[in-house]
């Protein structure tokens, strides 16, 4: 990963591809590790929740939301590598009554009207160039009282980071409101903190937002 320049590793996160996807996937997971354990904390699964995660990658962290009895696990990501990956992975781990990976965007999301109990998205935003088409189909999506969590880079900490200066990076207050005029309720703000190795290799201090909101 610490042999690719900026602009491709920027390309392979985005939508890994190529003899580099597999190897973009493990980085992503050593990377977003402990920003996926608190998202998935904030969430809180419940028994019998149907599940939503958008670009999980190769869905390493999909066993974590599957905890609760009867939760049922979807995730949409754009790359198929990942697709193929993941679907291996749930398999491996006898998961695969319960969860699938399937191709998908973001923009448009091959899942049912009010079918989701439950939505992740963890360092994804900065690849919707405006969150207003995302915010909606996922507000379709989740039921009434449905939670979203959404994890993302602290802007400032996101503009020190060499491979996002393509990424549309977003302000916290500007996501709340977003997600209020998509029709949704903010109802828990977190601070992540943490001092690890990027996706780029390199050790730095990281700080991320997760936000928590209802369906209304």
């Amino acid at each position: 990963m610490s042999m690719l320049d900026a602009r491709t590793l920027a390309a392979q996160l985005r939508h890994p591809h190529g003899e580099a996807a597999l190897a973009v996937g493990e980085s992503m997971n050593r990377s977003n590790g402990e920003l996926n354990r608190a998202a998935i904390t904030l969430l809180a699964v419940a028994p019998g929740e149907q599940v939503l995660e958008i670009g999980p990658g190769n869905a390493a962290f999909a066993p974590l939301l599957l905890q609760a009895d009867g939760s049922r696990y979807l995730g949409i990501e754009l790359s198929t590598a990942m697709v193929d990956a993941g679907n291996q992975h749930l398999a491996g781990a006898g998961l695969a009554d319960r969860a699938a990976l399937r191709h998908g965007d973001a923009h448009a999301l091959p899942v049912a009207d009010a079918s989701v109990d439950a939505a992740l998205a963890v360092n994804t935003l900065y690849f919707w160039p405006n969150l207003a088409p995302v915010l909606d189909e996922l507000a379709r999506v989740l039921c009434r009282g449905g939670r979203l969590c959404l994890a993302f880079g602290d802007a400032g900490f996101m503009r020190s980071l060499p491979f996002a200066a393509d990424f549309q990076l977003h302000e916290l207050d500007a996501v709340e409101l977003a997600l209020r005029v998509s029709g949704f309720n903010v109802s828990a703000w977190r601070s992540h903190r943490e001092t690890a190795t990027g996706n780029d290799g390199q050790s730095r201090d990281k700080h991320f937002h997760l936000l928590l909101a209802h369906r209304r």
